[in-house]
């Protein structure tokens, strides 16, 4: 990289450090560290848990993705986009878990089924965390390194030190320092700054690119693929390896079922001020990341077409000689766009991508570190404790988890290599959790007949399955495969499948997840109990003196509608957000519907591509404006909110006899 590109990663790292020193002060106690105090705003929200759930790793695989299927999985997000309407529309899930005013998912499970549950819930969801972020600092420092084409050995005070294990633990020491000083307050704070500047950076790189590739240039080099492998055309495409249409039909169920469910940012869930700005917050959602997926689409494109078109042949050779010298094909798979990028973005811009490539991974790793050492301390340890820690020790111990983390995260990094794609290595590890967690939480939340018998027995077959799946898939190859045609030389079956293993992670996830369901609604039938569901979620006579929400909130499939606590701009967002995803997914049907009495061609599905490209980019900028302005509004009333010192030391986590130690005080 130029010097002017390093400047603008200089300046950029300098103002979130500056960002930190201010914002420290405002953490006060235990409530402040896990949840902000339950202060920030809907647009806070949905701009910093947004970048928070992008991440570096995440842009990698995307990437990864986009160069194998280029437009196509835009289609059919086209088809999957009601069900993400319904869900953040209805406040599905995190509405009525922000009324159990639980810090972590596990202490909800406390309060609705036990506190031994909640333990084992809380130890697989740290496990299966850890394990899933354990690659995190690995792919980017990849990342890293062949972007900004640094040296793989460095000389310090004339020791020869390896560049890779040194950029893990600068990133993660990064993302260590803002949580360690100031909890999710710092968190959220870094997290917004961290995502306006992406967002305003993504909108400069892709006017970029539009302006720097000529778009018949950029599709004669996607149309060189083989028959069958269509980047364009999505019912031309069915022959891609793994991401073809099951994959995302398959994504239709987990979209519903896997709801909140993954706690990689569990603090988000728990920090709204209220249920319905939780709510509100995922359906800006909806709005918040236009131009970022353009952009994140459009660059993995850029260099499949200078990879393919014999027009940008002298950059290509360029980008295969670097290529060339990987020799982990796993690895040159998850670099091939990062090192491209370097051949086709020029100074300035760059820098611009590696600033928000740094934003991306900062803010993930301090979500994460911040989410998996708050339910290990929360969730696993402390529920054995019988007296209950000081303010000044509980913060402590949640900082002294969260060096754990963080050290457990680069020596994984060191060790593990990931032979899958990388979303799919998301989807098996994740699934150690989410296999059993939609039944337990859609289920504890939404049936008053759901036992804890039920929920310990979803719980134990979906870890089982998913961690039987992970071992079958990792060791498959070299291993469980040439013993089986060991002991069965005569299977035909076996012979065929010895060098690769039958199954994706999202087709084992599938299957965990279906025989989850089954087992919870059977043994709670089987048995014969009903919750106490307005205790659970603070209604009725249980209502807190201090709840700022409406009293009578719109339930069941009445949410879907605007209630009473929708003022006249919710109503706004919510109509212009109905009309925006329902209008994309009714171009979905009649899109289908034709293609499957003509057959469509290439050229009509290119300028239809072409037409979202500049849809995308326009409503880019106006969403970024938005976005920006009420973003700060609600900056200003955290603040407001923070500076009164006041703190209430029973809002810690604690449950006794199913309800929060707080709720015990203030009744």
């Amino acid at each position: 990289m130029n010097n002017l590109d390093w400047l603008i990663v200089g300046l950029f790292l300098a103002a979130l450090l500056g960002i930190v020193a201010y914002s420290r002060r405002y953490m006060r106690g235990v409530a402040d560290y896990l949840v902000a105090n339950r202060c920030a705003g809907r647009y806070l929200l949905t701009l910093s848990e947004g970048i928070a759930g992008l991440g570096a790793i995440t842009i990698v695989g995307a990437f990864e993705i986009t160069y194998q299927a280029g437009f196509v999985p835009i289609w059919w997000g086209f088809f999957l986009s009601p069900l993400g309407l319904i869900i953040a529309l209805s406040g599905f899930v995190i509405y009525r878990f922000r009324q159990t005013r639980s810090m972590t998912m596990p202490q909800f499970i406390e309060m609705r089924y036990s506190r031994r549950f909640r333990v084992f819930c809380g130890m697989l969801a740290f496990l299966s965390g850890v394990i899933n972020y354990g690659v995190f600092p690995a792919i980017t420092a990849r990342f890293f390194i062949h972007f900004c084409q640094l040296p793989d050995v460095i000389s310090v005070a004339g020791l020869e030190l390896s560049t890779f294990p040194l950029i893990m633990a600068l990133e993660l020491g990064l993302a260590l320092v803002f949580v360690f000083l100031g909890g999710q307050v710092t968190v959220l704070l870094t997290d917004f700054v961290q995502s306006m500047f992406s967002l305003i950076a993504f909108l400069i790189i892709l006017v970029f690119l539009m302006w720097a590739f000529d778009w018949s240039d950029l599709i004669t080099g996607l149309q060189t693929v083989p028959e069958g492998k269509s980047m364009v055309h999505p019912f031309r495409a069915g022959a891609v390896d793994d991401f073809n249409i099951g994959y995302y039909l398959i994504g239709v169920f987990m979209v519903v079922y896997t709801t909140r469910a993954w706690q990689g940012s569990s603090a988000y869930n728990a920090s709204a001020r209220t249920p319905h700005e939780a709510r509100m917050a995922g359906i800006l959602g909806n709005w918040r990341a236009i131009a970022q997926g353009m952009a994140v689409l459009m660059m993995p494109l850029c260099v499949f077409a200078v990879m393919h078109n014999p027009i940008f042949a002298e950059q290509a050779a360029g980008i295969n000689a670097e290529l060339s010298q990987l020799a982990d094909p796993a690895v040159k798979n998850q670099m091939t766009v990062p090192i491209g990028l370097t051949q086709i973005l020029p100074i300035g811009i760059t820098g611009l991508f590696a600033a928000v490539m740094l934003a991306a991974a900062i803010s993930t790793d301090n979500t994460y570190l911040h989410s998996w050492s708050s339910i290990f301390i929360q969730d696993v340890l402390l529920p054995f404790k019988k007296k209950p820690l000081t303010p000044e020790q509980h913060i402590r111990w949640l900082r002294i988890g969260l060096i754990g983390v963080a050290v457990f995260a680069w020596t994984f990094s060191m060790v593990f290599p990931l032979n899958d794609y990388i979303y799919m290595f998301f989807d098996i590890t994740g699934a150690i959790f989410l296999g059993g967690a939609g039944s337990v939480i859609i289920g504890g939340l939404y049936w008053k007949r759901g036992t804890t018998a039920a929920a310990w027995t979803a719980m134990i077959m979906g870890a089982v399955l998913s961690v039987s799946g992970l071992l079958l898939q990792s060791y498959w190859v070299g291993a469980i495969g040439p013993q089986m045609v060991e002991w069965f030389p005569d299977s035909m079956m076996l012979a065929g499948i010895v060098d690769d293993f039958p199954f994706n992670g999202r087709q084992m996830m599938l299957f965990a997840m279906l025989c989850s369901i089954a087992a919870y609604v059977f043994v709670s039938l089987a048995g014969n109990y009903t919750h106490e569901m307005d205790r659970l979620l603070h209604r009725g006579k249980f209502r807190r003196d201090d709840d700022p929400s409406v009293e009578k909130p719109t339930r069941s499939w009445k949410s879907l509608g605007m209630g009473p606590e929708f003022s006249r701009w919710d109503k706004v967002i919510y109509i212009g957000t109905m009309t925006w995803v329902l209008g994309w997914w009714l171009v979905f049907l009649i899109g289908t519907l034709i293609n499957l009495i003509v057959d469509i061609p290439d050229s009509t599905w290119i300028g239809f591509w072409q037409v979202n490209l500049w849809i995308s980019l326009g409503l880019g900028v106006v969403t970024t404006g938005w976005f920006l302005a009420g973003g700060f509004f609600d900056i200003r009333r955290l603040f407001a909110d923070l500076k009164d010192p006041t703190r209430n030391a029973a809002d810690d986590g604690r449950v006794i006899d199913g309800r929060n130690a707080d709720d015990l005080e203030t009744t």
